[in-house]
């Protein structure tokens, strides 16, 4: 998490904000609503999902506690998707108005947010990045190795694969398959809430 709760209510003045929670199914906003608030996961899992003019929905992303969503709305009036609670979410709800007069006042909050939103943006291109790429396995294997830490390169899972799923373009039985493949290859091991990495390729 690159930001904690504390360097949010450090940088967003308490009348600007409030803790709300949510359960799962319920929606913070839906798309076409009007835009008045920004958003902080604190906890949980939010998916945020688009309607097209066909009918078919499109998954756009799975925020976990530490990110900000719906940061279009500063600069838009309606939202443009849903935003889905997947798993018992307390988020902080930071208001719109009050938050762009604060920001045409004070440097040091337009600073703060930009380096979220940095931080942010390289994650999002990350995972455009993985979506582009066409085999199932070369896809797992980056995003495995993108999570890895240590000298034996292990991911310790902090979310479902299935989320992971979502994340990344797959379906969770496409995904899981290939995770069956790359452990009996002995690419990977899986080991309780986390994989190792056993290969470089």
């Amino acid at each position: 998490m690159p930001y904690t709760l504390d360097d949010w209510e450090r940088a967003i003045p308490q009348a600007c904000r409030t803790i709300t929670s949510y359960p799962p199914a319920a929606f913070l906003f839906r798309q076409q609503d009007s835009a008045d608030a920004i958003f902080l996961l604190l906890e949980g899992q939010v998916r945020l999902m688009r309607h097209l003019e066909d009918g078919s929905v499109v998954i756009l992303h799975v925020a976990r506690s530490g990110e900000t969503l719906a940061e279009a709305a500063l600069f838009s009036s309606h939202y443009h998707c849903d935003a889905l609670v997947v798993t018992p979410t307390r988020v902080m709800v930071i208001r719109k108005e009050p938050l762009l007069t604060l920001m045409t006042e004070s440097p040091e909050l337009n600073l703060y947010l930009t380096k979220v939103l940095a931080h942010q943006v390289r994650h999002l291109r990350s995972m455009l990045t993985l979506r582009n790429i066409r085999s199932a396995e070369a896809r797992v294997m980056a995003w495995l190795r993108l999570h890895a830490n240590g000298n034996t390169p292990t991911v310790t899972m902090s979310q479902t694969w299935k989320t992971v799923a979502e994340e990344i373009g797959l379906t969770h039985e496409v995904l899981y398959r290939t995770l069956a493949m790359l452990e009996k290859s002995g690419t990977i091991k899986r080991r309780g809430a986390g994989v190792v990495l056993l290969t470089s390729t």
